[in-house]
This record gives C-alpha cells, sequence and structure tokens, in this order.
C-alpha cells in the first residue's frame, strides 16, 4: 500500500524494516487488485515461450498468481498459466526481493528470478524483451512516472500489454489518518500517505498515456474484508502502519491507538469486520508495428 509520489530513502527504509508484514497485512487485498487486473490481459497467449515482468514485485503477489493456484478466494480463468511463462521479478527494496527469491523455492517456480532494481529503471533490460509488464500498486512510488511508463513502454513487445494498479479509494488510510488527528490534533504525520493526485482516473492516464501507450481504465473494488473488529484493530495496530507516527509519541497516546481506531469505525464497518478499498486499473496496449 504505498509511499510518497517521490521515492525516498526513507521510504525504501520503511519496505527494508516491515516487508515480512506486507503480505501478512495487505496481501489479500493486494491480490484482489492484482488478480482483477491480471485477467485483462490476453492469458491465453501467454506459454512457455513467454517472457513477463513483474515490476516493483514486492514478495511476488503477482508472480504467485501467474505460476502458483490462486487462493480460494479468486477465480481468474487462465490462471496460473500453463505452461508457465519466463516471469522476472523486480523491486527496489532487497527484503522483498529476498522474499521473492524464498517463495520461488517455496512454491518451485522454476521459471522465475527476482533481481533488487529500481522499477523507474529498466535499462537492464533491451527494447521489447517482454510480451506483458505487470505494476501492481507501484507507479505511485517513483521517483519519475513519466519515465518509468515510457520505460515499460519500451521493454514490451509490440502488441504488448502493460496493467497498472493504483488505489481510488482506501478507507484504512483514512481512518489512520482520522485516529492520528483525535489523539494529536496539527499532527503533520501521514500514514499510508498517498498524493491525492494518484486517486483519479486522470493522473494514471496522462502518467500511460505520455509514456506512449493508448490506455483503458476501470475500477475495481477489492474490499478489506477482516474476521471481528478485533483483527481490524490489531491489524491497523501493526509497526508498518504505527512505527512512524509513534516516534514522538508519549506511552499515555500510544496507548489510546486502538481505542480510537474502534470508536471511529462506522456501524457497517463494525458489522461487516470490513473497510472498503477500490483500485484504478490500467489496461495499457503497445501498437504494433
Amino acid at each position: 500500500m504505498a509511499a510518497d509520489t517521490v521515492r525516498t530513502s526513507g521510504a525504501v527504509s520503511h519496505f527494508e524494516q516491515h516487508s515480512s508484514e506486507y503480505e501478512k497485512l495487505a496481501g489479500k487485498t493486494s491480490t484482489r487488485l492484482a488478480a482483477t487486473a491480471l485477467s485483462a490481459l490476453p492469458l491465453s497467449t501467454y506459454g512457455a515461450s513467454s517472457h513477463l515482468l513483474d515490476s516493483a514485485c514486492g514478495p511476488g503477489i503477482v508472480t504467485k498468481l501467474l505460476l502458483s493456484p490462486s487462493p480460494e478466494y479468486l477465480d481468474i480463468p487462465g490462471l496460473p498459466i500453463n505452461p508457465p511463462p519466463r516471469v522476472t521479478g523486480i523491486d527496489i527494496a532487497p527484503s522483498m526481493v529476498a522474499q521473492f527469491t524464498a517463495n520461488i523455492s517455496t512454491y518451485g517456480w522454476r521459471t522465475a528470478a527476482g533481481f533488487v532494481q529500481d522499477s523507474g529503471d529498466l535499462s537492464r533490460f533491451k527494447d521489447g524483451e517482454f510480451d506483458g509488464v505487470m505494476m501492481n500498486l507501484g507507479i505511485f512510488t517513483l521517483s519519475d512516472p513519466l519515465t518509468g511508463a515510457a520505460e515499460m513502454y519500451r521493454v514490451l513487445k509490440p502488441g504488448g500489454c502493460a496493467v497498472i494498479t493504483t488505489w481510488k479509494e482506501r478507507r484504512p488510510a483514512e481512518l489512520l489518518q482520522s485516529v492520528v488527528v483525535a489523539i494529536r490534533p496539527g499532527s503533520d504525520k501521514k500514514p499510508m500517505y498517498l498524493d491525492p493526485a494518484w486517486e483519479t482516473r486522470e493522473k494514471l492516464e496522462e502518467v500511460m498515456k505520455a509514456g506512449g501507450f493508448s490506455v483503458d481504465i476501470r475500477e475495481s473494488a477489492v474490499h478489506w474484508a477482516n474476521d471481528s473488529v478485533e483483527d481490524i484493530v490489531d491489524a491497523l495496530s501493526s509497526p508498518m502502519w504505527t512505527a512512524k507516527v509513534w516516534q514522538d509519541w508519549s506511552a499515555e497516546e500510544t496507548a489510546r491507538w486502538k481505542d480510537e481506531i474502534a470508536r471511529q469505525l462506522t456501524e457497517q464497518e463494525r458489522a461487516t469486520a470490513t473497510l472498503a478499498m477500490t483500485g484504478w486499473i490500467c489496461v495499457a496496449r503497445k501498437p504494433q508495428v
């Protein structure tokens, strides 16, 4: 779930410190969004001779969908791809790539490889190397998204497709911000911050068109479902979200955190233990020569 538009050393450090929590806390929602995005690709045309790029791969949520049986809560025709394509995963955070590499062994991905690489710099890859590019919740973390989009265009084969996702609605982020303000009015801390421009359809469309693509933008509801209100409270109290917020807080302030989260949940959220989340999906096509 994401950082500011400028990928600073602090943002990378944050993912380094909390990479082990990412899939546990955000994995199911991210997987739902990734699966919907992948369903827009011509999956039936991919096979053993295909090469796909999982850019800003994290622990391998997209690659897991491409190469392993889907979790029980998903049913996407064409996934996993069989025979399996070659999949290259890249991420700027070494700990994320370490988890990706560990998953290669755990899940037996014999056609996958992971590398530490800034997703805005694809210079290690040649022109037209990939049949498809996937970037799930990564475009807004690039230091130069326009260059990143142009790089995706360059490494795609003519006629190839990229799928890029961002967030439109993130109730967990809204809830965390409300809790911060309630406990410490005037605080400049912004947990799960995302530049509001990236929550608009227009921003994603503008960036990918500037990269050279023809684009189709759609949205997908991928709400964050929990088993109980207690699970919501515990998840939103993780160091993944609170480490930076609590840096200069008193013990009294941090002690109020869980109760304030529970207090700010709506009646519907209490009844369903679900927080609303909706993503934007951009299907970006590179024309045939």
